[in-house]
């Protein structure tokens, strides 16, 4: 919104408060006209002026009372016709009834009636300082019509007390204006506050709506490529199979098995792809069967340890007595996540070993430990390791393959399973990963 679209946003809704707040204002002069029969003679010794009065301010009431409702409801288009009709209404009805009580304290300067009258017009002066706030020269207007009558009525009478009321009134003409003042630049500072907090929600949800269509943007885009990228891999690894089961000298097996080891490595990247966009989409389910928890980790483990052999690095995997054999939830995924933390503690660590930890948590969960003397992860990095794309440090890691998905996806999964992963690691020293997640002993 510009400042133009701000500043008429604004006086519309200063009108429209003005409107709300004033909108039966109008009838106090018909009121204080009723009051002021009630309680003296002036119907019997005037009664042609006292019948007029009640004719005009009745039908200025009703007038503004209209162009009151018509404030209330204006929009961006019409507000300023209808401030500027409300603002007529209001100023001819107070400047009638400011003549009209002038004309009634000249005529009757001292008794009841003047001070009867006198407290009806500062009172109605005092709420009208407030009423009429929005509009600040509207309020001053009005408060100048009904206190004029006051002060020369206190000039006018004559005694020893005389400056003194002039000096009560004048104070009082001041005070109303300058509560006129402040209310109207605090509610203004208020409703452009308001204005632009509107303004600035609406632009974060814009910012919203838009970062979710990127978002779901990314996630089809990588489930649509993914897919098309994994049919002609699965057709290369089969070639590649089919190669080194066939007559090869020592060159050509050795190109195939490159061949095929770089195919393996792009197909685990589109499969993380796929399970990241399902995850992202709110589309992946997890399976609930009965597994061998035991048996999983020894499929996971023995093709590792051999690496890890190879390597020269320890490898030690202990399962607590205490660890149920048969479980029920999801083996996949489940192996999926110790797999990830494995393998990347074994590609991270050139010196000591490796060791595998699996016990049990409080409320019945699985929880993982995995534990290497590797290289260690910055703690300024320690924020980012679980999220899509990040790697350890690129400048240290960049001859390791890897696209930073596996701890993320890995986060994700034991998320979605109930449970929670963290990280602990020392620069040169080895990281240690842990994570809990609920797989219920019994079928619920």
């Amino acid at each position: 919104m510009t400042a133009v679209g701000v500043s008429d946003e604004l006086g519309l809704r200063l009108t429209r408060q003005l409107g709300d707040r004033t909108r039966f204002g109008g009838f106090v002069y018909p009121l204080l006209l009723l009051a002021v029969g009630l309680q003296t003679v002036v119907p019997e010794e005037q009664p042609a002026l006292f019948a007029l009065g009640c004719l005009v301010t009745l039908a200025g009431a009703l007038w503004r009372t209209s162009a009151a409702l018509k404030a209330r409801s204006s929009s961006l288009q019409n507000w300023l016709a209808s401030r500027e009709e409300l603002r007529v209404s209001t100023v001819l009805l107070a400047t009638f009834w400011a003549i009209l009580s002038g004309l009634a304290l000249h005529a009757y300067p001292n008794g009841e009636f003047a001070f009867f009258l006198l407290f009806c017009l500062i009172g109605w002066v005092s709420l009208g300082a407030i009423l009429f706030s929005p509009d600040l020269r509207l309020a001053q207007v009005f408060i100048h019509l009904n206190m004029l009558p006051a002060m020369l009525w206190s000039i006018e009478v004559y005694g020893r007390f005389t400056f003194a009321i002039v000096c009560v009134f004048a104070i009082l003409w001041v005070a109303a204006w300058f509560v006129a003042k402040w209310t109207h630049s605090h509610l203004r500072q208020l409703v452009h506050s308001q204005i632009c907090l509107e303004q600035q929600t609406e632009e974060l949800r814009l910012a919203r709506d838009l970062a979710e269509e990127a978002y779901l943007a990314r996630n089809q885009f990588l489930s649509g490529i993914s897919h098309e990228i994994r049919t002609p891999l699965n057709g290369i690894l089969g070639v590649s199979e089919l190669l080194r089961e066939s007559s090869l000298n020592s060159e050509q097996s050795e190109l195939v098995a490159l061949m095929n080891q770089s195919s393996e490595q792009l197909l685990s990247l589109v499969n993380n792809l796929l399970d990241l966009s399902r995850i992202n989409s709110g589309k992946l389910t997890l399976d609930r069967v009965e597994f061998d928890l035991r048996l999983l980790i020894d499929e996971i483990s023995q093709p590792l340890r051999l690496t890890a052999d190879a390597k020269g690095l320890q490898w030690s995997v202990k399962v607590r007595r205490e660890v149920p054999a048969s479980c029920f939830g999801d083996p996949a995924r489940v192996k999926q996540i110790l797999n990830n933390l494995m393998s990347n503690a074994l590609k991270f660590t050139d010196r000591g070993g490796v060791s595998i930890e699996i016990g049990m948590a409080d409320g019945g969960h699985i929880r993982c430990v995995v534990e290497d003397t590797g290289i260690g992860i910055e703690s300024s990095h320690l924020g980012r390791i679980f999220e899509e794309f990040e790697q350890v440090d690129r400048s240290i890691t960049r001859h390791f393959s890897g696209a930073g998905l596996g701890l993320a996806i890995s986060k994700k999964l034991i998320e979605i399973m109930g449970g929670r992963i963290g990280v602990q690691s020392t620069p040169g020293q080895g990281s240690l990963f842990w994570f809990e997640i609920a797989i219920s002993e019994t079928r619920s």
